[in-house]
């Protein structure tokens, strides 16, 4: 509400910045994926507190319920994670290549898009629960598809730093350097845990946990870091250490 009603004046929507552009999609986001999850809890306490079998099998419960019920909710909030960091970058990135960020209503059609297509890949942790195979096959065409958006967004912050002239190589630089890399090995590995027969090897396997932690770490914490080294001025006057920071991103 606060973005859609309440912009300076002159703010229009094709003028807001990309941070303010991700934000608005997450919290879209947020409003309808929460409600699964917040429904599934509800559930499983009922069932722990009074022993109703909603996900007991036995009595006639439906333990895949849960999953779709969570899962609803699970992937879409792993781009509600990764959404806020990426406009982060988008906004990281102008200031430290001292240039435009280069395609920039590419990327804004790229976050909206990624929070559509979240949605319809909910069941890409559920290959190997035995759904039928054309959801599946609906459910891994998402799950590439997602990629695309994303790849979008990779490129025009490559864009950026290529077409760009950086002063130096900062902290926070580095640590977009590193997001950018460590984000799309754990991108592809994203696009192979979406075809349905590597899927059916590696499920529950520690290359699934890999790529969570590569998307995760690579996708969130670096571009938070990056942000910190870049704006803390703002919060304390000063610049962090640098040589410190070079650690720290090591």
């Amino acid at each position: 509400v606060g973005i859609l009603m309440t912009r300076a004046p002159g703010m229009s929507l094709g003028r807001m910045p990309v941070y303010a552009w991700a934000m608005l999609v997450v919290g879209l986001m947020i409003v309808f994926a929460f409600p699964a999850v917040i429904a599934g809890t509800a559930l499983l306490e009922l069932e722990r507190a009074f022993d109703w079998p909603f996900f007991d099998a036995a009595r006639g419960g439906d333990p895949l319920l849960w999953q779709h019920l969570f899962w609803f909710f699970g992937h879409p909030e792993v781009y509600i994670i990764f959404l806020p960091a990426a406009g982060l970058v988008s906004a990281l990135l102008p200031p430290l290549a001292r240039t435009p960020l280069v395609g920039q209503r590419a990327i804004v059609a790229a976050l909206i898009a990624v929070g559509v297509l979240s949605f319809a890949l909910w069941a890409h942790h559920m290959f190997t629960a035995g759904l039928g195979t054309l959801s599946l096959s609906f459910v891994s065409a998402a799950s590439l598809a997602v990629a695309v958006p994303a790849c979008v967004q990779v490129y025009a912050w490559i864009g950026t730093l290529w077409r760009g002239r950086p002063p130096a190589l900062d902290t926070a630089l580095l640590f977009v350097l590193g997001f950018l890399a460590t984000f799309v090995l754990g991108g592809l590995t994203g696009v192979m845990l979406a075809v349905l027969p590597f899927d059916w090897q590696a499920h529950d396997s520690y290359f699934v946990v890999a790529h969570l932690h590569y998307v995760l770490i690579g996708g969130m914490v670096l571009p938070v870091f990056a942000a910190l080294y870049h704006w803390m001025p703002l919060v304390n006057g000063h610049r962090l250490d640098e040589r410190l920071g070079r650690w720290v991103f090591g």
